[in-house]
């Protein structure tokens, strides 16, 4: 019997996300290595700035990586402070930038909003971010994040889902989302110019051509 060829064998890009705690990344060596992408940390609740990101966004630029930022969202501050926090640090996209990313984590910190405070507060920075900077946000989340916090809303998958799922041979497809865009399968992973023992690996589902449709245009 003939062995089925795998559906993402001649279409995925491998791809990091670092942020202060990679230390100083050298991406030249990166990009020898093979990470055609990067998403980089920005912000974190309302004034965290990552020390790191501005040296990250110049240097995967330069470098010849598409690039991406990611803001750490936290549900029990102020969402007004979190998108300034955000959008400051982040300021204008340029073409070939990848959208930005909502970064929606830790469980536990959700619990005492009702649910539909929780998607409240998610739309809200998503609305703005998007008003602000033109492009349509991602957002990354674990496969169960979706249905433990956000209880699987249909508004989700108006979204591009960049998921979180380690140690399997394909990632878990959380609802209201039938596919994954991008995929962070280890937290653990080596690559040739991070200096610290582990950085997150990724791969996004399509050629270089479909990785470029989805960045800024003008």
């Amino acid at each position: 019997m003939k062995k089925r060829k795998h559906k993402f064998a001649d279409s995925r890009l491998f791809g990091v996300d670092v942020s202060h705690h990679q230390n100083m990344v050298d991406w030249r060596k990166a990009a020898d290595a093979g990470v055609i992408f990067a998403f980089l940390k920005a912000t974190e609740a309302s004034t965290f700035v990552d020390r790191r990101f501005a040296y990250n966004w110049s240097e995967t630029k330069k470098n010849g990586i598409v690039r991406g930022s990611y803001h750490f969202f936290r549900p029990r501050s102020s969402v007004e402070s979190q998108i300034s926090n955000f959008l400051g640090v982040q300021g204008k996209l340029e073409v070939g930038d990848l959208p930005p990313v909502l970064d929606l984590e830790v469980p536990e910190s959700w619990r005492s909003l009702s649910l539909k405070k929780r998607i409240a507060i998610v739309r809200q920075w998503l609305d703005a971010v998007e008003a602000a900077l033109g492009i349509k946000p991602i957002i990354y989340l674990s496969s169960s994040f979706p249905g433990d916090v956000l209880g699987n809303d249909p508004f989700l998958k108006n979204y591009l889902l960049w998921v979180a799922n380690y140690k399997v041979s394909e990632p878990k497809i959380p609802a209201p989302w039938t596919d994954w865009n991008f995929w962070q399968f280890s937290e653990t992973g080596k690559v040739t110019g991070v200096p610290t023992g582990a950085v997150d690996l990724n791969w996004f589902q399509g050629s270089r051509s479909d990785l470029m449709k989805i960045t800024v245009q003008s």
